[in-house]
């Protein structure tokens, strides 16, 4: 079983390999990106992003087991590992939008950089989980989280019609906004009066679902623009499959943890 267990491990790191390799001989020409494949490469560089937080969240959990109570050895240094995260979250997604296709090496640098600073930022939450042995729940999540994504990816590609990205924009933005608010709103109810585990929880619980409702229109969403920029790209400072991986890549690591969120609590 334990030689089973090692060898399924192995898996992501092997998907990794094989999309790295990929992606080399059919995203670039002499070194700069091209408008082939483009749906392909972004969907071969989502995949390099998605093993590689698996990969790196099971190596982490052998060389840095006791990562977690590092994290939370003190309040003071729970919040500025936080926001230390969370600062490098924002700098390193905007600097994705914003560098040039065609400066790949760096391009590609902040990508990897914003993978690995994601992977510690929720390596806390699947260490704890697995210290208290709910490893069963992370992989029947990550299977669910892989089934809906099929499935979301499929209805964009078939019926594209359906998915208005330019009347959509404002909706998604506000439903994002309110989920945020709507997430730290116990924060402040606590701070006036007691709030009991039970209420907590049942909050939170609801606050997963209606997050798991809007990362599945934010999937579509992003999915139909991969559509839309595969038509308009004409050269190579069009084929941005790094930016374009990214999106995809947070709304289905979003809607994995609504998805964990929401079974924890239920």
């Amino acid at each position: 079983m334990d030689m089973r267990n090692s060898l399924l491990q192995l898996v992501p790191l092997f998907v990794l390999i094989g999309s790295s390799v990929t992606v080399q001989s059919t995203s670039y020409v002499n070194g700069v990106p091209t408008c082939e494949n483009y749906v392909l490469n972004t969907y071969l560089f989502l995949t390099i992003a998605l093993s590689l937080v698996v990969t790196l969240t099971l190596f982490m959990n052998v060389i840095m087991p006791n990562y977690t109570e590092m994290f939370y050895s003190s309040l003071m240094s729970l919040i500025i590992i936080l926001i230390v995260h969370i600062v490098l979250l924002f700098y390193l997604r905007y600097l994705i939008d914003t560098i040039s296709p065609l400066e790949v090496k760096k391009k590609l640098a902040t990508w990897l950089l914003f993978i690995i600073n994601l992977t510690l930022f929720i390596l806390p939450t699947l260490q704890i989980m697995l210290k208290n042995n709910e490893g069963g729940i992370i992989v029947s999540t990550m299977l669910l989280t892989l089934i809906m994504t099929s499935a979301l990816s499929l209805i964009a590609f078939i019926k594209p019609e359906l998915i208005k990205t330019e009347a959509w924009t404002p909706y998604l933005f506000v439903a994002l906004l309110g989920l945020i608010l709507g997430s730290l709103l116990p924060l402040f109810i606590c701070m006036f009066k007691a709030c009991n585990g039970s209420f907590l929880n049942s909050w939170y619980y609801y606050i997963a679902t209606i997050g798991v409702i809007i990362f599945c229109f934010v999937l579509l969403y992003h999915t139909k623009k991969v559509i839309e920029n595969s038509d308009k790209c004409k050269k190579p400072e069009d084929a941005d499959y790094m930016k374009e991986s990214t999106n995809l890549f947070m709304a289905i690591i979003n809607l994995f943890l609504n998805l964990l969120g929401r079974k924890r609590r239920s």
